[in-house]
This record gives structure tokens, sequence and C-alpha cells, in this order.
């Protein structure tokens, strides 16, 4: 276990606690440069501390306020960031399995407070886990005083934090107003919030539970596209529409405003964050990453396969007629009259004003307008690609191939096509 040790009582009383059941494989300490001379005093007790205790110790700098500067982050926000980051890092170099942190009872209710001041929804109201994702909370079910307490019986100092006092920040305000006035009140405040959490964190078990059993009916995960698709029919049926989207959407960095919009967006409207889209058609929402757009490749003369920059293969066979057996029917392996193509063939994303003369179809269609008829995503359009040669489009990637192209009774020379890949 690797403890998060500021040097203030509650990270001290985490150590001695741990060492105490002998669990402890290192230390951690952050120097966030934030208070001058005392956060060096801090790192110099830690270090201390540890000698004396006989425990591993790392130690890491930050200059927060430049990292600040950089992302527009508060001070709180970027120093968790990095804080966070630097023990997950520790973690997987030094084999640790998880990282212990000293929050306790009252930390808990602050937090409650916190997050209802803010604006939250039940998983805010839940409070701190005792373990989540790597780290564990062994002091959750202590009060302060209780720590203090147990220092105070060890002999075992500490330092403290100069700026736990400032109540320009909001959870020193909550700590030091905010909480006395309440117990005012309710002298078991503190109790009653954690309490409170603990009864949310069950009901959330529950709520969990019925987003998992309505996602199954809902929601289908695109194969090989890193998305989903939502069935629009179905989620007006469910209850809390809104509430749904956000639990499906958020994990993929939509924001609650985002899922608002997105349960009312028009047809063909799209939704966007730095790696996702969202488009919505006449029946369904579809999520996908971002389609790359794929850079013109030559296809090879001779038989064989080739790739696309983002690893999609293909390949291509060259006969006769008489080696056919038969005409291929699926949307991704095509057959096309050898002589009637025209100059080098060019596989590439498609492009706005592509237009072509579907097989089996009268006249010439543009690829877009093909493509609405058959109930196409705007993020599908997006991702399409075409075969080209020196005439235009001989196949729409997928669907289907250009009148030009196909085969006749009078064809000799055949060209197959296909995707490894659909």
């Amino acid at each position: 276990m690797l403890i998060a040790l500021s040097g203030g009582a509650d990270s001290v009383a985490l150590l001695l606690m741990m060492l105490e059941q002998g669990k402890v494989t290192a230390a951690a300490h952050c120097n966030f440069h934030l208070r001058g001379a005392e956060s060096d005093r801090d790192e110099q007790f830690v270090r201390q501390l540890c000698a004396e205790r006989g425990v591993r110790l790392y130690v890491t700098h930050f200059d927060t306020l430049a990292e600040v500067e950089r992302t527009g982050e508060s001070i709180e926000m970027a120093a968790r960031r990095l804080r966070y980051a630097w023990f997950a890092e520790l973690c997987e170099t030094c084999h640790i399995a998880e990282v212990a942190v000293a929050h306790h009872r009252d930390d808990n209710a602050e937090t409650v407070l916190l997050n209802l001041i803010r604006g939250t929804g039940l998983r805010g109201l839940c409070g701190m886990s005792a373990v989540r994702e790597g780290i564990v909370r062994p002091l959750l079910n202590l009060s302060r005083q209780d720590i203090l307490a147990y220092l105070k019986e060890k002999g075992q100092t500490y330092v403290t934090d100069s700026t736990n006092t400032d109540t320009r920040y909001r959870r020193n305000k909550i700590r030091h107003e905010v909480l006395p006035l309440l117990r005012t009140m309710n002298g078991r405040i503190d109790t009653a919030l954690n309490e409170t959490a603990q009864r949310l964190s069950q009901v959330e078990q529950i709520y969990l539970y019925g987003v998992r059993m309505l996602r199954e009916q809902i929601v289908t995960d695109l194969d090989g596209k890193g998305g989903i698709r939502i069935d629009i029919g179905r989620l007006e049926q469910a209850p809390s529409p809104r509430c749904l989207l956000y639990e499906w959407l958020s994990p993929y960095g939509f924001t609650s405003a985002q899922t608002d919009e997105a349960y009312a967006m028009r047809v063909g409207a799209l939704l966007e964050t730095a790696d996702y889209v969202l488009t919505r058609t006449t029946q369904s929402l579809t999520l996908q990453h971002w389609p790359e757009p794929v850079e013109p490749i030559v296809i090879p003369d001779e038989n064989g396969s080739f790739a696309t920059a983002n690893g999609r293969t293909y390949g291509v066979e060259r006969m006769s007629r008489s080696g056919l057996a038969q005409i291929p029917r699926e949307p991704y392996r095509v057959a096309l009259d050898a002589d009637k193509l025209q100059g080098p063939l060019t596989l590439r994303s498609v492009r706005a004003s592509d237009r072509f003369r579907p097989f089996g179809m009268k006249g010439t269609k543009l690829v877009s307008d093909f493509q609405t008829d058959r109930h196409y995503s705007r993020i599908d359009k997006m991702a399409s690609l075409v075969v080209t040669d020196a005439k235009g489009i001989v196949w729409l990637v997928g669907e289907r191939i250009d009148a030009r192209v196909a085969l006749t009774p009078e064809t000799q020379r055949v060209l197959i096509i296909y995707s490894e890949e659909k």
C-alpha cells in the first residue's frame, strides 16, 4: 500500500495506523510549492518521519501555479489532478496495488455539502467511497477528533497547513463557517450527513442496476467502431430518458448540458467531444469516434492486400470471367468489369461533390443523397470510402458499384475488391 503523506495530522495518523497493520509499502509526498518556506518545511518533516519509521519515501515537486496558468483550472483542481496522476504512475512503476489517502468522516460530510452547493446528482450526494479505482480511504469511519486523540495518545507530532483556515476556499468556508452553524441546529450533523451518504450509496446501486438493465434493452454496441446506437423509440418509453442519456453518454466525455441537448436534437445534428461525435437519425442516436479521413491510396495492380493508415485491410483479385463461379452479393466484396476500368484505382474518403450511377438505378445521384435514402447518419457519411478510377466512382464501399463497371455477358476479365474488416 502506498500512503499519501502530506505531513498533516490525518495523513500522519494514516501512516501510523497502517504501519501497525503491516500494510505500508511506501509513502509519497507532493511539494506543490504554494506556501513558500512552509511547503519545504512539510517536505522536511515527512522525510524525517519516514526515516525514523523506516518507511521508503517518494517525493515529487510541482510548479502548480504554472500548471494553473497553462490549463485555467483552479489551484485545488490542478493540485488534485497532478497528485493522483503521480500516485497512479508510482503504483504502476513500483507494482503497488493501491494508494491510501487520509480522508475521514468530517471530510466526507464537507464533500456532500460542497457537492450539494455546486449542484450534483445522486452520485455526488453519496460522498466519498471507501474503495474506488485503486484508491482506499481507511479512515473514512473516523472523525477528526478521533484522529487527533490517536496522535495525542501516540505522542506523535504533525505539521499544520496555514491555508486550512483561509475561508476564501469553499471547503474551508464549509468547515469553519457552514458546519458550525449547522451544528447549532443538529449537533450530530456530521454523522447525519455521513449516514445519509451511506444510504444514498445503497440507493445508487439499485439505480445503476436499473440503468444497466435498460441499457441492454435500448443501447446497441457498435462492434469495431467503439461506439453505441441508442433506439430513440425505446428511450422515449423508458423512465427518465434524459437521466439515462447522461449515464450512457457521460463516459464518452459529454456533459449534462450536452446530454439534455442530445434528447431534443434534430435529425442530422451533431454533438461532439474531443474524441467522439453524436448524431441523430429518425430512429436512433449514434455515437462513434470521430472518423479519420483516409488519405487517397492507389490500389496495387497485382493481386494481394493493402491497408489504410487506420489499419483497415483490403484485397484485390484479378481473374477471367470464366474463373468467377458466382458474382459476389456481399456489400464488402464486389466484382467489376476490369476492361471498363480506366487508369489506376484509388481508395479515398467520400467528398461532398461525389456523384455516381448506382447499379440497379436509373440516372446519377450524389453519394450523400444516396446515403440519406439509406438512412446513413452524418457520422457514417464522414467515415464512408469510395474506390475511383480516372472517370469517377466505381464502388461506394459497403454499398453499390457504379453501373458503368458492372459485369455483363460480354465481360472477359474481372476485378474483385473486398474489405477484410466490415
